[in-house]
């Protein structure tokens, strides 16, 4: 049993991505997380992203990405030594505020953590992970889908908080003016869509994951647009559009308490891929 460390992604990459690409859906935030560092550095940014590779003479058993001081990123387990991975781990004094990845591994993971450091873990969210390959429409409703414009950063920046205060953790909430530059970025590269109705934006969905499946987040509809089909048109037209620019696949993540939500990814051909959970770390 052998734990390597490393901070290059493009060897990362080279050693993990087979292992990666067979469960592609779930491992896509590590998958994102490696491509997005490797093209900054190609920019000549800097990175600051590390990760760890727990292996055996069988070949890789689980491995993890960190881009701090941001959420630890877990792999699928091939083998039972998660514990042996955490303890490594803190020997080399990791630190991060939260845990996320497939559900059982998270939740070894975090129990040993817990034992090793004293940090208490609070599961925060019980996720889906929902995979897509051919579109089934919505009954139509007003409106289509485009880029959201420069001028709606203002509009796209309070939607983007209002998300982060309705789905993530109190660390992960984003103040107006983070984002409002958050929100300019995603609009210049072409990662904010909206359902527009008669030249105005009722609904959001964000954009992101690799080269070759596409991760859609950010799905939301302020609350005076709601139950009109709105959230069902966006995702399901931005689906077809990733596909029909070459993606393989679509991937999102979905709260597993909250049925209308799952109930429109379903209705859309999203199907179950996995479980995925969200630990938040007690401070000590």
């Amino acid at each position: 049993m052998q734990v390597a460390f490393q901070n290059s992604p493009r060897e990362f990459l080279d050693k993990c991505g087979p292992y990666l690409e067979r469960n592609e859906a779930e491992h896509n935030l590590i998958l994102t997380l490696c491509q997005g560092a490797e093209q900054k550095l190609q920019r000549g940014e800097k990175v600051d992203i590390r990760f760890g590779v727990l292996s055996n003479e069988e070949g890789l058993v689980l491995v993890a990405a960190q881009t701090p001081p941001n959420n630890l990123v877990l792999s699928k387990a091939s083998g039972p030594d998660i514990e042996k991975f955490a303890e490594t781990l803190a020997e080399h004094q990791f630190s991060f505020p939260g845990i996320v990845g497939p559900s059982d591994v998270a939740s070894v993971f975090s129990n040993k953590w817990t034992q090793l450091t004293g940090q208490k873990p609070v599961e925060y969210m019980d996720q889906i992970i929902y995979m897509l390959k051919k579109v089934t429409f919505p009954p139509p409703v007003e409106g289509k889908l485009r880029l959201a414009r420069p001028e709606e950063a203002a509009l796209i920046a309070e939607w983007f908080s209002a998300f982060t205060k309705d789905a993530m953790p109190k660390a992960e909430h984003v103040n107006s003016q983070d984002a409002l530059k958050k929100s300019a970025e995603m609009i210049k590269a072409g990662r904010v869509v909206v359902w527009d109705v008669n030249g105005v934006p009722v609904a959001q969905a964000g954009i992101s994951g690799t080269s070759t499946a596409a991760r859609i987040s950010m799905v939301y509809t302020p609350a005076e647009q709601r139950g009109r089909g709105y959230a069902s048109a966006v995702v399901a037209h931005l689906s077809q559009m990733l596909l029909d620019q070459g993606k393989k696949m679509c991937c999102l993540y979905a709260d597993a308490r909250n049925p209308v939500s799952n109930s429109i990814y379903r209705k859309i051909g999203y199907e179950f891929v996995g479980r995925s959970s969200l630990y938040v770390l007690e401070k000590i």
